[in-house]
């Protein structure tokens, strides 16, 4: 719990302090995102990227930091679904596709790998569609026209899937190979 706790503090002053300003959609989740999905690899808990994320919500809540252009509703919000949706991603890939009988355990190798990339996209993707749910996106590339929500939804994949690979290379010497008994 205080793992989660933490890398949902860590979270949230990444998304606090640390601007890349790439100006790219997105591209903020290969900071803030990355210790949510970590904790959701590291802990095989039901809800643990529900309580990284809420964490991260409340400090972010807290420090207050997006510009006033943002209500403090869509800042608490948008970073609370996160964990929601990697809780619901992993619990149906894990009962569904790998067939776990474990919930929650993170797989180990490229089929982790895999995994964490898309946990990533769903946690961003998650974001997105908060942002876009309380208005508070304003398109960053106008010049795509009608293109535009498409070239946000391609670099929304991008970083995501960025972000859960660089959690799952920070997780891998953490996890434990599954193993068989014959």
């Amino acid at each position: 719990m205080s793992l989660l706790t933490s890398l949902g503090l860590v979270s949230a002053l990444a998304a606090t302090f640390a601007k890349l300003r790439l100006g790219i959609p997105g591209h903020s989740a290969v900071l803030w995102l990355v210790p949510i999905v970590l904790g959701r690899c590291l802990v095989p808990q039901r809800a643990a990227g529900t309580m990284a994320s809420t964490s991260a919500a409340l400090a972010m809540f807290c420090l207050r930091g997006f510009s006033l252009r943002w209500p403090l509703v869509a800042t608490f919000g948008s970073f609370w679904l996160v964990g929601p949706a990697l809780d619901l991603y992993v619990a149906t890939i894990a009962r569904f596709v790998l067939r776990s009988r474990e919930h929650g355990r993170w797989p180990v190798g490229l089929r982790g790998a895999a995994f964490a990339a898309l946990a990533g996209v769903a946690g961003n993707y998650a974001h997105l569609a908060l942002k876009l749910l309380f208005g508070a996106m304003r398109p960053h590339a106008p010049r795509f026209g009608l293109a535009s929500g498409l070239y946000e939804m391609v670099t929304y994949l991008v970083f995501g899937l960025a972000a859960g690979l660089v959690a799952y290379a920070v997780a891998r010497p953490f996890l434990r190979a599954e193993t068989h008994d014959a």
